[in-house]
């Protein structure tokens, strides 16, 4: 696609969601490396971070060592990074028309902090609506886990930060509530199955995002971009 035609697009805002252990890293990559391929140029983020002051959050919240806080105040340091990250980040990129992919994004925290959490829903999405000004991603790719052992297996090796810490029967909670949030906003939540093979579900994840690009004006018609194989 030319660079001219390029920018005369619209921006699209891209969010990858899902359990921890679910696969959001792995396929982040994956799907980046794919539209760099289609001739776009994506901008690769995460939450919280994305900005100076959201990756100190970021550290504040995740270190196993850091102190321990309550499901509130923790609600509010991610909508405080968020709000960075929103105005900092993601708005001027999709001004000019950028593809944004993130991973994670505020239905985290409508997850995390409200479903599993234990805060109000409708609190969650008041902080969530002050702190992005209303911006949701035009896609949600969530990608569901299914098995606890699964999950396991996936974070065996890997030194658990303060929330991946937390008991089993909250990340089953967590996991219920990214399928209650499909079923909340279907306009633009996908569920994906994460326990499939890697290359299967990169295959899905591409549709959906072709699907989307597609809808806002970017031409998948030609070879290079319509194919489907990796």
């Amino acid at each position: 696609m030319p660079r001219s035609i390029e920018r005369a697009l619209p921006g699209v805002f891209i969010s990858l969601e899902g359990c921890d252990g679910s696969g959001k890293s792995t396929q982040l990559s994956r799907l980046s490396r794919k539209l760099g391929t289609a001739g776009l140029n994506p901008l690769v983020t995460r939450e919280p971070g994305g900005t100076p002051f959201g990756e100190r959050i970021r550290q504040l919240l995740l270190d196993p060592d850091s102190p321990d806080r309550s499901i509130l105040s923790e609600t509010l340091l991610y909508a405080a990074a968020r709000c960075e990250f929103v105005s900092k980040i993601v708005r001027p990129a999709l001004v000019q028309g950028r593809v944004v992919i993130t991973e994670r994004y505020a239905d985290s925290t409508w997850v995390y902090q409200g479903y599993a959490g234990g805060v109000p829903l409708s609190t969650i999405e008041t902080l969530n609506a002050i702190a992005t000004g209303g911006l949701e991603p035009d896609l949600t790719l969530v990608l569901d886990i299914g098995r606890q052992e699964v999950v396991d297996e996936r974070l065996a090796s890997k030194r658990k930060d303060k929330i991946e810490s937390r008991s089993d029967e909250y990340h089953q909670k967590v996991r219920e509530g990214y399928r209650e949030l499909a079923k909340r906003f279907p306009h633009r939540v996908v569920c994906i199955d994460g326990g499939l093979d890697v290359c299967v579900v990169e295959a899905m994840i591409w549709k959906e995002v072709v699907n989307i690009l597609s809808k806002k004006g970017y031409d998948f018609t030609d070879e290079k971009r319509g194919r489907e194989s990796l």
